[in-house]
């Protein structure tokens, strides 16, 4: 199996003690200093020594460690995890009272068909973008510079994978292939796109199209003269055209930092926006030929058809994803409510009903070692779930990520040491944990393969909040029969969603 299958982000216990990001630890600090500098200051007061001791020490350790779940949640978190995602909650109900409403129907267009730039607004939780149309094989592209995340991105179909119809030997090859065409772009330090997502979307289908198709073809008055051989050969083809009730798509999206050295190369093919799209459209040609050394059939470039046609699938599964005959302007269904802590309920223009969605984290990945379809309980098997599964590789030369390695396996080395040396009981967990990171160590070592930090998020939509918690219980089950253990983001649900849209987010 290729090391690139093994490099998971690190496990982390979600239970009320265990290891403690940076935040934490300062506010545990903060909170040990204060009540030892009170303790000092009343030692002439018993009581107040005492109590100056305790209090600023329990009230950390409820921050930090005390579990809760607000109202209108599923998820229990802390205090000092539910502080920045509330405040993000409160921003955007000031910002938009809950419910932001597109500007497109009311912006009209300009006399040249254009929109004016009133239509473009973005909804709750997608930062400002600008569309930059490219030229890539002699296809139109996007290229897609968000100015406010300060990165640029742009997106190529392809076709289905298809590792669930290989044998294991294939399926290694096309795993090494993956691998090869990640190590093209980590391992070279210069290299603006540091960044690879992956996106397989999956939609309900109509199971009968053909058969209704045949039935409307034979009461028509153009078969009328047809011969009966011919119309028997397409019923043959009909039957033998293997349908189902769901359909896959597959993206890859390439992201770069907005640096100096993109805006030089910019500067070099051109002026301002116009510069760092061609420069992007290169890198995009670059991907096209490594997905194709990879043994993966690019179908074409993302233009502003089909990128609009996704996003507006994505809010609304009504709309077709093929049709690609609507502008940039009218991606974004008309409304997004974000009122709803455990979802997110989006309705189309001159809709009456609203879709209801839902993003998951990945925080946990496997830990030990798993085969190339890992991921097929939530690939296939799931004919009723509309969803989206992104899954984004911040990519690091393999110095640097050989060097991470070690920080961390000193890092969980020196945690269960501390542990021991207490008498506390280890957690299995946190053993297999390290064991894997060292692992993954020796493995980038031997291999030189680029490093990677991989975060993953799953979108599900449904067509009520009743259907949507039904499903939640599904993708849960099946996520954990891929031996992921993921996370609904309450009350984020707006941010979260675009995680899952081709602009390779989720990564800080």
């Amino acid at each position: 199996m290729s090391t690139r299958t093994y490099q998971f982000g690190k496990h982390r216990p979600t239970g009320l003690v265990g290891r403690r990001d940076l935040g934490e630890q300062v506010v545990l600090g903060a909170g040990a200093g204060t009540g030892i500098l009170l303790g000092l200051l009343f030692n002439k007061v018993t009581a107040l020594a005492a109590a100056g001791l305790v209090v600023p020490i329990l009230l950390v350790l409820v921050i930090v460690y005390a579990p809760y779940r607000p109202k209108g949640t599923s998820q229990r978190r802390t205090l000092f995890r539910w502080w920045r995602i509330t405040r993000y909650h409160r921003k955007a109900l000031a910002r938009t009272g809950g419910v932001w409403v597109s500007p497109a129907v009311e912006a009209g267009v300009r006399r040249d068909g254009t929109p004016p730039d009133a239509a473009l607004t973005e909804p709750e939780g997608i930062a400002g973008m600008t569309w930059v149309p490219v030229t890539v094989r002699g296809q139109q592209a996007i290229v897609v510079l968000q100015p406010e995340a300060g990165c640029v991105t742009a997106a190529v179909e392809v076709a289905s994978p298809g590792l669930g119809g290989k044998d294991v030997a294939e399926q290694v090859v096309a795993l090494e292939r993956w691998g090869e065409l990640l190590d093209a772009f980590g391992n070279v330090e210069e290299h603006p796109v540091k960044r690879i997502q992956v996106l397989a979307r999956q939609m309900k289908s109509d199971p009968y199209a053909h058969r209704r198709f045949v039935s409307q073809r034979d009461e028509s008055a153009a078969t009328a003269t047809a011969p009966q051989w011919l119309k028997d050969s397409y019923d043959v083809l009909a039957n033998a055209v293997s349908t189902s009730a769901e359909e896959h798509r597959y993206y890859i999206t390439i992201h770069a930092k907005f640096t100096k050295d993109l805006a030089a190369e910019g500067s070099a093919r051109g002026t301002g926006d116009e510069g760092v799209a061609a420069a992007m459209a290169a890198y995009l040609d670059e991907l096209w030929s490594r997905a194709e050394d990879a043994d993966l059939s690019v179908i074409a470039p993302l233009d502003e058809g089909r990128l609009t046609a996704f996003i507006r699938n994505s809010y609304d599964p009504d709309h077709a994803i093929w049709d690609t005959d609507i502008r940039q302007a009218h991606a974004f269904p008309r409304n997004v409510d974000v009122r709803e802590g455990s979802h997110v309920a989006t309705r189309a223009a001159g809709s009456t009903e609203s879709w209801f969605h839902a993003t998951a984290a990945v925080t946990g990945w496997p830990t030990t070692p798993v085969g190339p379809d890992f991921l097929s309980p939530l690939l296939i098997g799931m004919p009723d779930v509309i969803r989206t599964i992104s899954i984004t590789q911040q990519l690091e030369p393999n110095d640097k990520a050989v060097e991470r390695m070690l920080a961390e396996d000193t890092n969980n080395q020196a945690e269960m040491n501390r542990d021991r040396q207490r008498g506390k009981n280890i957690d299995p967990r946190d053993q297999i944990a390290a064991s894997a990171t060292g692992s993954r160590g020796m493995a980038l070592a031997s291999s030189g393969a680029a490093g990677a930090g991989v975060v993953g998020y799953i979108t599900i939509s449904a067509r009520s909040a009743e259907e949507l918690e039904r499903t939640k219980r599904t993708t849960a089950s099946r996520a954990r029969n891929a031996l992921l253990r993921i996370e609904w983001l309450d009350l984020e649900h707006a941010r979260a969603f675009a995680t899952t849209l081709p602009f390779a987010g989720g990564i800080k």
